[in-house]
């Protein structure tokens, strides 16, 4: 990057700061500028640049779309994704007049479009759009490209977080699930790894998203806003900062023990569901597991338990309900910021709170003979 400034400040004397010359290279020093997180300087050269090949060339040469397009990259990564969407679809016009509806370039603008959507949470308008894109793809660069594939990935990738499984099962040509056993035991060693807190579980034979927590004690130098994912288990995890919680806790706490309790017990749990499906078969064990507390890492609150009867038949349905008539509990509704009640399921589960739960403090890889398997009720 001191290179390519000398360049630019060598150029700009000698040619003047709008000049073909200095432009070209002002624009690689933009993008150096981009991939090192340098923003805020790579869209003011990116703008310098832009203005240089406009000069040049006009507003609608190859060479300058390709500059709006990146300047409206930066854009996206600097959380103005309003003007991002803007400067892209006027990309993705003109490319697609230059060069058709189906060209590398402007499937290229297309899928930057999208991934600004995605960005700025407009997930529904995005899924709808990325079947055309797909389709294109498809055609431009065959099934099998890599490109279609990233392309295939993305949309999957949304999908799944609209909550549309399946959808984005089938697009894959994946298993319509993994087994929420093996699922859970993935996660328990990723707390094991990581040494990081559990902020936040939800796993099911879909796969697990996981949220957690940086502290003193990690084992790990994972910052906040590092992404995870396990592909083989279908796990996404997400690393967050204290203070980017409702309820923040120190990040100079050492949260090594409590991460540990909370691995052992999502390792044992795990290793019931995995015998119950074995025992059930393939598909039959349907069930989601929620890991989650308004009030990490204070744990001595008792934790939830978060029940989705939209799994469960009717017999099971009402079995569940004779059990929790008989168990000691009281409602554990959980609120918004705004105080309002919320749930995570909407009208098709609740959440309890166990008053008297036990402590669970289970390894999972001491005793495992001697334990015996739970039966498929039981777990």
């Amino acid at each position: 990057m001191d290179d390519l400034r000398a360049r630019v400040a060598r150029l700009e004397e000698r040619h003047g700061a709008l000049a073909l010359e200095t432009t070209a290279v002002r624009h690689d020093l933009a993008g150096a500028l981009h991939e090192e997180g340098h923003l805020a300087e790579a869209e003011a050269q990116y703008a310098l640049a832009y203005e240089g090949f406009v000069r040049r060339f006009g507003a609608a040469h190859p060479f300058t779309l390709t500059c709006l397009n990146n300047l409206a990259l930066v854009l996206r990564d600097r959380g103005r994704c309003d003007r991002a969407l803007a400067l892209l679809a006027r990309v993705h016009e003109e490319r697609a007049a230059l060069y058709g509806p189906a060209h590398p370039l402007t499937l290229n603008a297309a899928n930057n479009f999208l991934s600004v959507q995605v960005s700025k949470g407009e997930l529904a308008a995005a899924a709808e759009q990325y079947p055309a894109l797909l389709a294109a793809c498809e055609q431009t660069f065959g099934p099998e490209d890599g490109t279609t594939g990233a392309v295939r990935r993305d949309h999957a990738r949304v999908l799944r977080r609209l909550g549309r499984h399946q959808e984005a099962a089938g697009l894959l040509g994946a298993p319509t699930g993994w087994g929420i056993g093996p699922v859970l035991l993935g996660c328990a060693r990723l707390l094991r790894y990581t040494g990081l807190f559990p902020v936040a579980l939800t796993a099911s034979r879909y796969g697990a998203e996981l949220t957690l927590g940086t502290h003193r004690g990690g084992r790990t130098e994972f910052g906040p806003g590092r992404l995870l994912h396990d592909d083989d288990l279908g796990i996404r995890c997400e690393v967050v900062a204290p203070e980017d919680l409702e309820v923040p806790y120190e990040q100079a706490l050492d949260l090594r023990e409590s991460a540990g309790q909370v691995a052992d017990a999502v390792g044992a749990l795990g290793e019931h569901l995995a015998e119950a499906d074995r025992t059930l078969g393939p598909g039959r064990l349907r069930v989601r597991v929620f890991v989650h507390h308004a009030h990490w890492p204070r744990l001595s609150d008792p934790p939830s338990l978060t029940v989705d009867r939209r799994l469960m038949s009717l017999r099971d349905r009402a079995r569940h309900d004779r059990l929790m008539r008989t168990t000691p509990h009281h409602a554990a509704p959980a609120t918004g910021r705004d105080g309002r009640l919320r749930s995570w399921l909407g009208s098709g589960g609740f959440s309890v709170c166990l008053a008297d739960a036990p402590q669970v403090l289970v390894s999972t890889d001491i005793g495992l003979s001697a334990r015996p398997a739970a039966s498929p009720s039981e777990a």
